[in-house]
């Protein structure tokens, strides 16, 4: 359910994207969301590196629940007109107030928080963005297709994910990795990438999520995290809607917003 923006929250410059209308998602995207595709053809978790390889995979959009109970969805993103520079700021900026995480999807985005923990390195302007985001958390509220639920997204280093460095580097690529789940999770439920690659108008957002996963000593490992098809379904519809909303803001959003910096005092980090 949408939540209108607070008196204080429609004073920031930013606030304005909050009325910005959804534009449609590729028609070809939902087409092959309907319908569960074949496991067959779902990237496993374990072969992850195939992102880096040139080309493209066999299915780059869709979703199935694993032959071992696990979930997968893939997500492919057009973005023209935005950079991989941008795309790393966004996730090291948006976590850090609320209204940021309103403006990507007011449909279904609510809160969002950093650790206070964390706060420090997010505001550490000696790192670059992608380092300010490696080894932190963002605590969030939405609706990810089966009502509002609280999460605690965890993010790592691709690294630290298992992908090959060297290889990772020698191309125009970036990713963004982690982990997510209830916020005091022991174990958590999704491991997830967004994988984003040069075009020559802008970027692609391939993004795989793979649901009763997670990454241990850069090797995947298979939790007990029970789901159904409903649950992979709703992530399913979510993803491609956020990321195509995101793609048509964030040219301008960056450009108006990248080289202000945070202040640690107007910051509300949560107690986790």
């Amino acid at each position: 359910m949408r939540r209108e923006l607070t008196e204080q929250e429609k004073k920031k410059s930013y606030a304005k994207f909050f009325d910005m209308p959804y534009p449609e998602v590729a028609a070809e995207t939902l087409a092959l969301m309907k319908e569960p595709m074949d496991p067959a053809l779902a990237l496993p978790i374990q072969q992850r590196n195939d992102l880096l390889k040139p080309g493209y995979l066999e299915r780059e959009t869709g979703y199935c629940v694993m032959p071992d109970g696990s979930g997968y969805v893939a997500s492919y993103v057009k973005m023209p007109g935005v950079t991989l520079e941008m795309l790393e700021w966004w996730f090291a900026w948006h976590g850090m107030e609320s209204l940021r995480y309103k403006i990507w999807d007011p449909n279904d985005h609510y809160e969002a928080h950093v650790s206070r923990r964390h706060l420090k390195q997010r505001l550490d302007s000696s790192l670059n963005d992608r380092e300010k985001n490696w080894n932190t958390s963002d605590f969030v509220l939405e609706n990810v297709g089966e009502g509002t639920l609280p999460l605690r997204i965890s993010f790592r280093s691709p690294e630290s994910f298992g992908f090959d460095r060297k290889e990772f580097e020698s191309r125009k690529v970036t990713a963004i990795c982690a982990h997510s789940g209830p916020p005091d999770w022991d174990i958590p439920r999704t491991t997830f990438v967004h994988f984003g690659r040069e075009t020559e108008d802008g970027i692609e957002l391939r993004t795989r999520f793979w649901l009763g996963y997670m990454i241990v000593d850069k090797k995947a490992v298979r939790t007990d995290f029970e789901l159904d098809l409903r649950r992979v379904a709703g992530l399913a519809q979510h993803s491609p809607k956020e990321y195509t909303r995101l793609a048509a803001m964030l040219p301008q959003l960056y450009a108006e917003n990248h080289g202000i910096e945070d202040k640690l005092e107007d910051m509300i980090p949560i107690e986790l």
